[in-house]
C-alpha cells in the first residue's frame, strides 16, 4: 500500500508533466495528414461541388519517320497528336532530299518547271494521261549526228518513220524535238525492253507474227496494213513505201520485222480475238488462234511500255573506223574513238534539265529517269549507253529548278561501272577522262 501511494503522490504527476507535450505535438501533427479527398474538398472553390483536379501534363507527338518516297500530291503523312496540341509541321521536299519517281507535282512545283521552259524557249507539251508508270530513258547515240541529220529526223517524226526518238541533245546547239509530242504511243521503240524482247523473245516473235500473216486472207491484210498507218499524218508515198516493205517482210522466211509490219499483225489480232473469223483463210482459224492468243498479251505490254516512255538521245561518238571493232561498250575495243572532255557539255546537262521536267510537266509527276543500259541488261546484245554520263550533277541540276533538296533524284539510283546487270551508268575512268562522280 504504502508502494501505490508513493506511486500516486510522486511519480504520476512527474510523468503527466513529461508526456503532455509529446501528446500535443502528436496531436497537432494527426491534423495535417488527411486522405487525398480530404485535401481536394479543402482546394474545391466555394460554389463547386466537385473536387478540382491537377492539370495533366500536355502529350508530345509522337514523331513518324518521313518516307523514302513521299505520298502523291500534297497527302502527307499522318502524325499522331493529342487533340488538345497542334501537329508538327512536316517538311517540304525543299528540306530533305528523296526519290521524287512518279510523285505528282506539286502546283508551286509546276509552276517553276513552266517558268523555267519558258525561259529557255522550250515548248511544253499537251497534258496526257497520268500514268501508273513513265519513263524517261536517257541514250547516246555513238555517233556523231550532223546538223542536217538531225533536222531529218525532226520532219520524218511521225508514226513509224526515223528512230522513234524523241529529242536529240547535240553537244553545242539547242536540243531537236524530232516527235514533239511526248508519251507518243504510235512511234518505232528505241529499246528492247519498249519492244517486250524478254516478254516474247525475237525468233519466237517473229516466227508468230508470220504465222498470223500466213493465215489471213488478202482482204483482210490491206485493212490492216491501212488501220497501222491511219491518222498519223504519213503522205501517201510514205505509206506506199512502208506497206510494202511490211508485206515483204512478213512474207518472208526470215529476217527482221518492223514496226508498220508489227501494227498491222496487231491489227488482225485484235479483228480476231473480238470474233471476227472472217479474217482468216479457211481450215486455218486454229493457226490464227494459237499465233494471236501470245501475241496479244506482247502487244498489250508492248504498247503499255511505249506510251508511258520518252527517248533522249545525247550525241556522242562511236568508233573510230566503221572497218574496225563496232563494240563500244567493251573498254579495251582500240576502235572506240576519244571522248570530249569533258564527255557532255554543260549545254547537253541543261538540255537534258529542261527535257526532262517538260515530260515531268506533261505527265503531271516525275517519270522515272532510267538508261539504255540499265532497261536492256536481260538482252545479251544490250546496250550500254549513255556512256560516261553524270546522272548524279542532272539530278542535281533539276532539283536546284523545282526547288527540291538537294541530293533528291528522279529515277534510278546511279552506279559507276561497265559490269551489266550490276552498273546502270558506264563508266571506265581511262575513257571517261577521270573517275566516276
Amino acid at each position: 500500500m504504502p508502494r501505490f501511494s508513493l506511486f500516486f503522490k510522486r511519480i504520476l504527476p512527474l510523468l503527466v508533466l513529461f508526456l503532455t507535450p509529446i501528446i500535443a505535438v502528436i496531436a497537432i501533427n494527426s491534423r495535417s495528414v488527411a486522405f487525398p479527398t480530404q485535401i481536394a474538398q479543402r482546394i474545391t472553390p466555394p460554389g463547386l461541388t466537385t473536387p478540382t483536379t491537377p492539370p495533366a501534363e500536355p502529350q508530345l507527338p509522337i514523331p513518324v519517320p518521313l518516307p523514302r518516297n513521299p505520298l502523291p500530291g500534297d497527302i502527307k503523312p499522318s502524325i499522331p497528336t493529342n487533340p488538345t496540341t497542334n501537329p508538327t509541321p512536316i517538311p517540304d521536299s525543299s528540306q530533305f532530299p528523296t526519290n521524287h519517281t512518279n510523285r505528282f507535282i506539286s502546283p508551286p512545283e509546276r509552276d517553276k518547271i513552266s517558268a523555267y521552259l519558258r525561259s529557255r524557249n522550250v515548248s511544253t507539251n499537251g497534258l496526257v494521261n497520268a500514268l501508273t508508270d513513265t519513263r524517261f530513258i536517257l541514250h547516246d547515240t555513238s555517233v556523231l549526228m550532223s546538223p542536217s541529220t538531225l533536222d531529218r529526223e525532226r520532219q520524218i517524226g511521225r508514226g513509224p518513220l526515223g528512230l522513234g526518238v524523241n529529242a536529240f541533245l547535240p553537244r553545242e546547239n539547242t536540243a531537236v524535238l524530232a516527235r514533239p509530242n511526248f508519251y507518243e504511243a504510235r512511234r518505232p521503240t528505241t529499246t528492247e525492253f519498249e519492244k517486250a524482247s524478254d516478254i516474247l523473245v525475237k525468233p519466237e516473235r517473229e516466227r508468230l507474227l508470220r504465222q498470223v500473216w500466213r493465215s489471213t486472207n488478202d482482204n483482210a491484210r490491206r485493212q490492216a496494213l491501212d488501220t497501222a498507218l491511219a491518222n498519223l499524218g504519213l503522205s501517201a508515198s510514205e505509206i506506199a513505201t512502208e506497206q510494202t516493205e511490211a508485206r515483204g517482210k512478213l512474207a518472208a522466211a526470215s529476217g527482221r520485222i518492223y514496226t508498220t509490219a508489227t501494227w498491222s499483225v496487231e491489227s488482225i489480232c485484235t479483228r480476231f480475238n473480238g470474233g471476227d473469223r472472217s479474217v482468216a483463210i479457211p481450215n486455218q482459224e486454229e493457226a490464227l488462234r494459237s499465233a494471236c492468243a501470245p501475241l496479244s498479251n506482247y502487244f498489250n505490254i508492248r504498247n503499255a511500255r511505249v506510251k508511258s516512255t520518252v527517248a533522249a538521245e545525247i550525241i556522242q561518238v562511236g568508233a573510230r573506223s566503221e572497218r574496225g571493232n563496232q563494240n563500244t561498250c567493251s573498254a579495251s575495243n582500240p576502235n572506240i574513238a576519244t571522248f570530249p572532255n569533258p564527255a557532255y557539255s554543260e549545254n547537253q546537262y541543261t538540255s537534258a534539265t529542261a527535257l526532262y521536267l517538260r515530260a515531268a510537266l506533261a505527265a503531271g509527276k516525275f517519270p522515272q529517269m532510267t538508261t539504255h543500259f540499265t532497261l536492256d541488261t536481260f538482252d545479251p546484245a544490250g546496250h550500254c549507253d549513255p556512256r560516261c554520263f553524270n546522272l548524279t550533277k542532272l539530278y542535281s541540276s533539276i532539283a536546284s529548278v523545282v526547288g527540291n533538296a538537294q541530293g533528291s533524284s528522279y529515277g534510278i539510283t546511279p552506279s559507276y561501272g561497265t559490269r551489266s546487270g550490276t552498273n546502270n551508268i558506264w563508266w571506265n575512268d581511262r575513257i571517261c577522262h577521270g573517275s566516276a562522280p
